[in-house]
């Protein structure tokens, strides 16, 4: 069983049969700081005890011997020599990396040096965020709000026909619009309403009969 991480429980295990490496996670923006690869020996040797087992056989005594080394070696690393191997190659990952992680006393929270903690105050960025930070975020709130300020005293309708109903695109071609009456690609009425030819009552374009008097249009 691994030793405990003393400075984040942030991690994942990307070790394998070759050798040893871990990645600790800032519990702020979780950036991953990978340990060096630590080659695993004890697993380089039981394979060179195999395949010198698949290539000779059992043909002599020696060599025998050599089968019979390589099933102990394989039982021995798939038991406690295994687990105290990757115990050691933990506990160097993790003091290879430590330095780049600080406690933050505010939130409890173990961040990355390099970006999540502010050294002048001596607390994680989302307890005490850097000064220029927040002066860039209050600027850039400041100059939105000032935009739609700027923008609601501008009439933006004054060459707008607000009777018409706004369309997007030409029933006839599906082309974009820009607004007015009409298609500035293929000509067609934009406004799809007209009047009853009785009564003068507004009606859908190409309606058969007036809902409001009945007359045929």
């Amino acid at each position: 069983m691994t030793a405990p991480v003393v400075f984040t429980s942030s991690y994942s295990d990307n070790s394998n049969d070759n050798g040893f490496q871990w990645e600790f996670h800032c519990d702020r923006c979780n950036t991953a700081y990978r340990s060096p690869f630590e080659q695993n020996y004890l697993s380089r040797g039981r394979g060179v005890l195999r395949v010198l087992r698949d290539l000779f056989g059992d043909y002599s005594k020696t060599i025998h011997k050599v089968s019979n080394a390589a099933d102990d070696f394989s039982n021995t690393w798939s038991g406690g020599a295994a687990s105290a191997t990757k115990d050691k190659a933990f506990t160097k990952a993790v003091d290879l990396v430590k330095d780049d992680f600080r406690l933050c006393a505010g939130c409890g929270s173990w961040v990355c040096a390099r970006i999540c903690w502010n050294d002048h105050v001596g607390q994680c960025t989302r307890c005490s965020p850097m000064a220029a930070h927040q002066l860039a975020q209050a600027q850039a709130e400041a100059r939105g709000s000032q935009f739609r300020d700027a923008a609601n005293q501008q009439d933006w309708t004054q060459n707008q026909d607000m009777s018409v109903p706004s369309r997007v695109t030409c029933p006839t071609c599906a082309a974009n619009t820009t607004g007015g009456r009409f298609c500035g690609s293929c000509g067609t009425a934009l406004d799809l309403r007209t009047n009853c030819t009785g009564c003068g009552h507004q009606i859908q374009a190409g309606t058969a009969f007036c809902s409001n008097c009945g007359r045929a249009q």
